[in-house]
């Protein structure tokens, strides 16, 4: 890769929604982004919560899950105001057949009036339970950091579709399916997702990103603290493996056992494997996923501290390049 070579085609940012196309990189990058947006961003939420009385027909653990989904508009750097707010339901024995609770009914003790957000789509009060006649509800809480949660409604990619490709594949599926009433709409409507746009080597390096925020954090802001983060496990990974470099038996057969996992791992497995003279042979496992554990075994001619030093090189060269585009 090129650093003068344009790796964003496009971009587009409209209220919650950031999209953008990303070229000349490879799938595992895509992939390493969505899954730190959908499960390792720092978000707020409802904790330490204390559920006082409970008559509803909902479960203890169901009411408070409930109460920890509720989107809460703090950032997690605003400290002081994660540290000073508290939110509190309390409803006594109705007296009505039927009552929708909502986010409406809390009780917010907090600098922040908006503490608790509305549907992002229709602005109105989050849905939490339903009362009948006689239920009575008393539930307090405090806000505080889920490290490993998420800020996005929604985060996910698609292959880009390559026209000059779509034309060559059609034609080809025409002439193929002669049997086939109307071969173009069939393809139009089933087949054309393959024609992909792919590389010299033929894989896929074209992709179409969509990013919705929850409304706390801009999408755009997420997806480059999501690349800061790809950067500091790549160093931290480096780190890691640097200090203890396992010498296999077999000559210039070198491990690298570290605490990450698959996110960061294929991305540096494509790295190793796509550097022409890097290695010979490279091996990439992942034994189980709830152990924290990943191995790349390589067969190079190379002191593997250079390995160690090209991976990360690399990864920071399509971070840094993605940040000032973005």
């Amino acid at each position: 890769m090129s650093s003068m070579e344009p790796l964003v085609v496009t971009k587009r940012e409209s209220g919650r929604i950031f999209a953008f196309e990303v070229k000349s990189v490879p799938v595992q990058l895509v992939n390493a982004i969505r899954r730190i947006l959908l499960n390792e961003t720092p978000v707020v939420e409802l904790q330490d919560i204390v559920i006082k009385k409970n008559t509803t027909d909902m479960p203890y653990e169901v009411l408070r899950h409930r109460i920890e989904m509720l989107p809460v508009n703090v950032r997690p750097s605003e400290a002081e105001i994660i540290e000073k707010s508290k939110v509190e339901l309390r409803i006594e024995a109705e007296d009505k057949d039927q009552h929708m609770v909502t986010t409406d009914d809390f009780v917010v003790n907090s600098s922040r009036p908006d503490l608790l957000m509305k549907e992002p789509d229709s602005g109105t009060p989050c849905f939490v339970l339903k009362t009948k006649k006689g239920d009575a509800v008393h539930i307090e809480a405090r806000l505080g950091v889920n490290p490993v949660g998420s800020q996005v409604c929604l985060a996910t990619y698609s292959y880009h579709i390559d026209p000059e490709r779509v034309l060559r594949d059609r034609k080809v599926f025409i002439e193929s399916n002669p049997d086939i009433a109307d071969a173009e709409r069939v393809f139009n409507n089933s087949q054309i997702q393959r024609s992909f746009h792919i590389n010299a080597r033929g894989r896929p390096d074209w992709f179409d990103v969509k990013v919705e925020t929850l409304g706390v954090i801009s999408a755009r802001e997420l997806v480059l603290t999501a690349l800061k983060v790809i950067q500091q496990r790549t160093k931290a990974w480096a780190d890691q493996v640097r200090e203890k470099i396992i010498r296999n038996q077999e000559e210039n057969v070198y491990t690298f056992v570290s605490n990450e996992g698959h996110t960061i791992g294929a991305l540096l497995d494509y790295v190793i494997y796509d550097e022409p003279g890097l290695v010979k042979v490279k091996d990439y496992d992942v034994p189980h996923p709830l152990r924290q554990e990943m191995k790349i075994r390589v067969l190079t001619d190379k002191p593997p501290e250079e390995i160690i030093d090209f991976c990360v090189k690399k990864v920071t060269e399509y971070c840094t390049q993605l940040e000032k585009e973005l």
